[in-house]
């Protein structure tokens, strides 16, 4: 008899126990979930924000033209002029030492593209050529080429103190007749990623647009 009621008085507990644990799940499930912080959100925007493992660059809302000198971070910027040229040979920028000079074939046509970097910053600014970049309409990159004939003004690297500015060309090779189809895109913190003032210059890291139509 005793093990009887032995057996009945732990079957109690264990039917309680369990009741409780089903009543605290209850209750957790009821309680409004808590708000995020600002700290979470944030997170959460960037993530968002993120395209193929990388922060998506912001672009400017403004479609700008050959012969416009625009405000671009800390500098002025203007591509002067596009020439066409649809003969003569080049060589693709950072290509192999050994590699040939190609010819430009009957369809093609090579963009000799010259801007202008001003800087109107207050410190000196280290500018190379890898802020530029040329997009096609399915917003594909082009590789950028150079030429003989424009050995001595191609946009390489430098220093531009405050106030200086530099001129120089860049080349790609493009289908004839498709330059209206092409946008150069600059971007200045790009262009200047040797900058010893980094925090300030990283305001700059915004893409802007200039149509070669």
């Amino acid at each position: 008899m005793k093990k009887v009621l032995l057996l009945l008085f732990v079957l109690t507990i264990g039917f309680a126990l369990s009741a409780c644990s089903q009543s605290s799940d209850a209750s957790e499930k009821e309680k409004p979930k808590e708000k995020k912080s600002q700290e979470e959100l944030e997170k959460e925007l960037d993530k968002e924000l993120k395209k193929g493992g990388e922060p998506k660059i912001k672009k400017d809302d403004q479609i700008h033209k050959i012969g416009e000198t625009f405000k671009a971070g800390h500098t002025n910027f203007t591509v002067n002029k596009v020439d066409r040229v649809q003969k003569g040979e080049y060589s693709e920028l950072g290509g192999a030492v050994d590699s040939k000079p190609k010819t430009i074939k009957d369809n093609e046509e090579r963009l000799i593209i010259e801007v202008t970097i001003e800087n109107i910053g207050k410190d000196s600014m280290q500018y190379n050529f890898l802020g530029l970049d040329l997009k096609d309409k399915n917003n594909k990159s082009v590789r950028p080429v150079f030429s003989i004939e424009e050995k001595s003004r191609i946009l390489m690297t430098g220093t531009l103190t405050s106030g200086k500015k530099v001129t120089g060309v860049l080349s790609y090779v493009i289908p004839k007749g498709e330059q209206k189809h092409y946008t150069l895109v600059y971007n200045p913190f790009l262009a200047d990623t040797n900058s010893s003032n980094t925090e300030e210059r990283v305001k700059d890291d915004m893409d802007y647009l200039v149509k070669l139509d």
